[in-house]
């Protein structure tokens, strides 16, 4: 419970001014995380008709055709894929569609070769698949630092020392699409000094932790990798383990075999696709919403000042799943907020926590059921 007090006209300006103009700011970080959510990249297209013309105007169909698919794909956990709607046509295409780029592009007499970048418009895309009854991500994870451990047979554990495989495939990867952004260590004197390739193996949480916090990473993926053997076929066996901030860590295995005619370099960039692709996952089934599910929070925040209320408001403006954001009273250092959000209470304390933010219910209201929203 907030205690009011009667507070002075700077006071109650400042709430206004948050409440106003700057929320403009906030907006904007908003609109920002959306555009990328909603953006699929490196769409390959590749037609042939009966003019250069005609093949490029089939290949923007069938490429934002494509991008509609891949789109759906990022969104929604894989255990709904099979219930996804088929990609729309004509006008119905070009309402999801706010717009796209071309690059790359290639053409002859008959011929068109591109990749496209194509941004679809969130509230249409959104309300398609309330319609569908999907489940789908609001807003992507904050970055996690992936710590690269390469097995080797002759030299045992590596993390920083040379020859490191595992990590040159991480460094190389081209990852943006991701839900889960990755970050890959500098492997500079800070690192080495930081974290040792055997405190990294054991999970060493202090270590691991501000070595994330160095990097402005939320996490710490420890993904360990060592050559092996399948059919004949040269393969990888991964164990990767996520050490976040709160909770307990996650340990995951993996075998990647090579494919025919694979080159091994190509085999670890698979590997690391693949990583990220479970990363992509279990942050989808974590903060994977329902349509049409709205619930309310009062939460009560310490607020030092102007700078302080216009991060925090900005900060809560970047998480998908919270609706909306109305202040319900202010006073000297607190404020007291309602956040209409969809989703869980958990998957709305996971989505916090990814900004930095702590919910705890309140020791200190009444009947203890006040939530309290501070920052970790």
């Amino acid at each position: 419970m907030v205690h009011r007090h009667r507070v002075s006209t700077h006071l109650v300006l400042i709430g206004l001014l948050a409440l106003g103009g700057l929320l403009a700011g906030a907006g904007t970080a908003a609109a920002q995380s959306a555009a990328r959510l909603y953006t699929v990249e490196g769409v390959p297209v590749d037609v042939t008709a009966g003019s250069a013309v005609a093949a490029r105007e089939q290949a923007y169909a069938e490429g934002q055709r494509a991008a509609f698919r891949m789109l759906l794909e990022k969104l929604t956990p894989e255990s709904v894929h099979g219930r996804l709607p088929a990609a729309p046509s004509g006008a119905a295409l070009d309402t999801l569609v706010q717009g796209f780029e071309v690059r790359d592009e290639r053409a002859s007499g008959v011929r068109y070769i591109a990749k496209m970048v194509v941004r679809f418009n969130p509230a249409e895309i959104q309300a398609l698949l309330a319609r569908a009854d999907l489940p789908s991500v609001t807003t992507p994870s904050q970055p996690v630092l992936v710590l690269p451990l390469w097995q080797s047979p002759d030299s045992g554990m590596l993390l920083w020392e040379d020859p490191n495989p595992w990590r040159d495939a991480w460094e190389r990867a081209s990852l943006g699409q991701s839900l889960v952004p990755v970050l890959v260590p500098l492997a500079d004197t800070a690192d080495l000094v930081g974290l040792s390739a055997e405190q990294a193996e054991t999970g060493d949480r202090e270590r691991l932790s501000a070595m994330a916090r160095r990097y402005g990473a939320v996490a710490s993926l420890v993904a360990i990798a060592s050559p092996a053997e399948s059919g004949g076929q040269q393969a990888l066996d991964i164990r990767f383990t996520r050490y976040d901030a709160a909770g307990e860590p996650e340990t995951r295995s993996e075998r990647v075999t090579a494919a025919s005619g694979e080159t091994g370099s190509e085999m670890f960039a698979r590997a690391v696709r693949q990583v990220s692709s479970r990363l992509d996952e279990a942050w989808k089934n974590a903060t994977a919403v329902r349509p049409g599910l709205e619930n309310r929070l009062a939460v009560v925040t310490a607020v030092s000042g102007l700078e302080e209320w216009t991060a925090l408001r900005r900060k809560l403006a970047e998480i998908g799943m919270i609706r909306r954001q109305d202040l319900v009273a202010l006073s000297r250092g607190e404020a007291e907020i309602v956040l209409w959000y969809a989703g869980q209470p958990e998957q709305l304390r996971v989505a916090l926590a990814q900004r930095g933010l702590s919910l705890a219910s309140d020791p200190l209201a009444a009947g203890g059921s006040a939530w309290r929203l501070s920052a970790q």
